[in-house]
C-alpha cells in the first residue's frame, strides 16, 4: 500500500518533469524568451521529481501570469 503510493507519487513527478521539459523546448522553438535557469540538469530533475507539488505551483503561477497579465505580448 505505502509502496504503491510512493511509486504513484514519483510517477506523477516524472510526468510533470517531462511536461515541463516539453513546454520549455516548445517555447524555445517558437522563439519565446526562456530564462537561463529554465533548463534543468539531472540533479535538478531528480529534485523536481521528488518535490513536484512545489514545482507545479510555480509552473501554474508563471503560466497564469504570462497568459493573463503580460501586456507585452498582447496585440494592440
Amino acid at each position: 500500500m505505502i509502496l504503491e503510493m510512493i511509486a504513484t507519487y514519483l510517477m506523477i513527478g516524472v510526468v510533470f518533469i517531462i511536461s515541463v521539459d516539453w513546454a520549455t523546448n516548445y517555447a524555445a522553438k517558437r522563439g519565446l524568451p526562456i530564462p537561463s535557469n529554465a533548463h534543468f540538469n539531472d540533479s535538478m530533475r531528480i529534485f523536481t521529481i521528488v518535490l513536484w507539488p512545489i514545482g507545479l505551483i510555480f509552473f501554474i503561477k508563471g503560466y497564469i501570469q504570462e497568459r493573463f497579465f503580460n501586456n507585452k505580448t498582447k496585440n494592440k
